[in-house]
């Protein structure tokens, strides 16, 4: 079994300090095959009895066996899968049909009311997506603010009210800084949209609108990096952009 589907089965058990720690040693496996628990410790500023208690809570008898895992999830998972383009496939349409049939109007109500939205995203890939999003609700004559960076956060937050609307759009739904916004904006009863994998996850916890998509990790052959297919993000955010569209007609708005 991997990593990535010991937390999936024990995701429940697991508490934010456990998920922040996975979360960097998702993000750093090569690195952290050959890292100590101290050394680990000191980069996720954690206690090395904090990462016991996560590979516990993983079923593991220790740090060790982790690292054995992991190592031979690195080794194991280099060789292109030819049945990755048809899965794809096969999700993308899934993704489409969902969100073709799926009652959004309580959402397209809410972004109809907003005063104006912020956008955060957490990658590169995810912050091209946000960019479409702008150019198209903008067209929609809304308001549409995507956050440049973590120093803009604050400073946007202050000015923040109940009339607004943030959309949250991530890959894991666990990036550190996603969900400490959305759980700001829960504080503050900020409307929020997530946007992520289709699983358990924090945001999905934080946020009132949360739409999720599946995509299937692939290993390609060139790298111990799994690719996920994000295009799902872009398909979401443009059936966001007709359904707005659609509601406003249905309203006789337009």
């Amino acid at each position: 079994m991997t990593l990535e589907e010991l937390i999936e089965v024990h995701y429940n058990e697991l508490n934010e300090n456990d998920l922040y720690i996975w979360q960097y040693i998702y993000h750093h496996k090569s690195l952290c095959q050959k890292m100590s628990i101290k050394e680990l410790s000191h980069h996720c500023n954690v206690s090395p009895t904090s990462i016991v208690r996560l590979t516990r809570k993983l079923g593991l008898d220790g740090y060790s066996e982790l690292k054995l895992i992991l190592k031979w999830n690195l080794e194991h998972n280099q060789h292109y899968d030819p049945q990755m383009m048809r899965q794809s496939s096969i999700e993308l349409k899934e993704t489409i049909d969902d969100y073709e049939s799926r009652d959004l109007d309580p959402l397209m109500e809410r972004i109809d009311k907003a005063k104006r939205i912020f956008v955060y995203a957490s990658g590169e890939t995810q912050y091209n997506a946000a960019l479409e999003f702008k150019k198209d609700f903008t067209n929609a004559r809304k308001i549409v603010h995507v956050i440049e960076g973590v120093a803009e956060i604050d400073p946007i937050l202050h000015n923040s009210t109940q009339e607004d609307l943030y959309l949250l759009i991530s890959l894991s739904g666990d990036n550190e800084i996603v969900v400490t916004l959305a759980r700001a904006l829960q504080r503050m009863r900020i409307p929020a949209i997530g946007i992520a994998l289709n699983r358990q996850n924090l945001l999905s916890k934080y946020v009132p609108y949360y739409l999720g998509f599946n995509s299937t990790p692939c290993d390609i052959g060139l790298t111990t990096k799994r690719y996920t297919c994000t295009t799902h993000l872009f398909i979401i955010l443009s059936r966001l952009f007709y359904k707005y569209i659609e509601y406003l007609h249905y309203n006789e708005k337009i």
